[in-house]
Parts: structure tokens; sequence; C-alpha cells
């Protein structure tokens, strides 16, 4: 296998080897998979972000539904109080999820299907503007009850803002669509996230691996920007990447790799594509 070329597993862990044995299944000796996560998680520590997450949970019955960013956004939101999945089924708060991992990390904390919203499996895209004609018929009730949605996402930052302390870091298409809607949005830091911490010797590899015909799978824009600052000058000409969404694939394209391809974030949809490219 040492002459074959290699996958590189971008994901957080404990995703990145997840994919990584399932797709090794599948590509034998055809390929190498590398897990190389590019985005560190944990929860966040700082009193003010953990106060702001018990106060969440204890505003669940004015909450119509809470919209979820990713599969750390659930883990973390979750294991903040004791008997979670209890508590939000009993109050029948919807649980919105955009990506088919943020709905398999609901079912996985406890959360009753039928209480969640996320594209069907044969969607061509898991995203918000997916998701977002799916939930616009429950808009109209949070309104009239006066009820608001939950914005639980992560943050770059330890320390929160003294002024806006849960508003986060990342992407918020779905926010800026609810506020246009009429609907009241919190949001509430359940994670943080950081680049990886790099040695030398390390960052010396990671460039030989840069520098050859291997394939990247990029699943977020900000793993591929921390890999960009972790490398400012490295000529990415002979790398291939391949993005789950169109906004990473441009980011990608920007980058200069040699070519960028494109796939539904499924494990089947990543699979095949890999395999059509070697």
């Amino acid at each position: 296998m040492s002459g074959a070329p290699i996958v590189i597993i971008t994901r957080p862990e404990p995703q990145a080897s997840e994919w990584a044995q399932a797709l090794q299944q599948d590509l034998g000796p055809r390929a190498q998979v590398l897990v190389l996560p590019l985005i560190e998680i944990a929860g966040v520590e700082h009193p003010a972000y953990r106060e702001r997450l018990q106060v969440a949970w204890e505003q669940l019955p004015e909450t119509a539904a809470a919209f979820f960013v990713s599969v750390p956004a659930v883990e973390h939101f979750f294991a903040a109080v004791p008997d979670a999945a209890a508590r939000w089924n009993a109050l029948q708060v919807r649980a919105w999820a955009p990506g088919r991992g943020t709905l398999h990390a609901l079912l996985a904390a406890g959360v009753s299907p039928e209480r969640i919203d996320s594209p069907p499996q044969d969607a061509a895209q898991f995203d918000s503007e997916t998701l977002w004609p799916l939930i616009q018929p429950q808009l109209a009730a949070a309104r009239a009850a006066g009820q608001c949605v939950l914005r639980v996402r992560g943050t770059d930052d330890p320390q929160p803002d003294a002024i806006h302390p849960d508003y986060g870091s990342g992407r918020d298409w779905m926010g800026e669509q609810l506020v246009q809607a009429g609907i009241t949005v919190r949001t509430v830091v359940a994670y943080q996230r950081q680049a990886p911490r790099w040695t030398d010797a390390q960052r010396e590899a990671v460039r030989q691996l840069a520098s050859a015909r291997h394939l990247w799978l990029w699943s977020s824009s900000q793993a591929l920007q921390n890999l960009q600052k972790l490398l400012p000058q490295q000529d990415w000409s002979r790398a291939c990447a391949l993005a789950t969404h169109p906004r990473i694939a441009g980011k990608a394209a920007a980058a200069g790799y040699q070519s960028v391809l494109q796939t539904r974030p499924t494990l089947h949809d990543v699979s095949q594509s890999i395999q059509s490219w070697l």
C-alpha cells in the first residue's frame, strides 16, 4: 500500500476516524486513508458560556425549535444537563438538523424522530437552504405563540464577548432568514473550535503530503482555512480536493488545488467519488 494514493480525512474526531475506517474498507489496497483532523473541538470552559447553556435549557418552554449547526452542537448541548433527552421530548421542542450527521447525532442523543426536521436522504444537498422550506410552515405558529428559535453553535474564541457572549462563529444564513421572517432568534455557544497545534516535524510531514497528488476530503470551510493558516506558503497545484458542498469547493479552487471534485456529504457518495478519482 506504500505506493498507493492517499486520501486525507480532515473532519474533527471522532468522526474522522469513523469515516477513515469505513472508507478504508471500501477502498481496500487501492488507496491509503489517513486521518488528519484540522479542527479540534471541546466543550466550552468559560463560566459565562456554561451559564448561558444552562439558561438556554431553562428557556426551552419558550422555544419553538432549536437549529443545531453541527454534530458537536448536538453533543455538547445535550451533555450540558442531566436527563437532557427526557426534558427535551417532554417539552416537544422541534430540532432542526441541516445535515445527516447532525440528524444522527440528535437520534443518538435520544430526541424523538418525529420532533426532528432535516432534509430527506435523497436531497441534492444537506444545508440550511435545503432545510429552510421544510421548516417554514412552523414559523407562523411560533410567531403567534411568541416563541423563539434557539440557534446552537460553536465559537472560535474561548473568551466570550462582553456584549454578545453567545454570538458564536460561522455562517449564519438560517439566522438571517428567521429574523427577516419575524422570528426572535436566541443563540447559545455549546462548544469551541481551534486549529490543531503542530510541531515542526508534523508541519513538515503535512507539507510533504501537500506536495504530491493525494486527495484531501473537505467537509468544512473552516478546516480548509485552518490548513492554509498552518501552511501559508504552500503550493497546492499537485494536490486534489473532494468537497462536500459547493461553497467549500469554491474555496478549494481559490486555494489552487490541481483539481476540485464535489460530492454529496454522505459516506456512500464520498466513497463512490473517491473510487471514481482513483
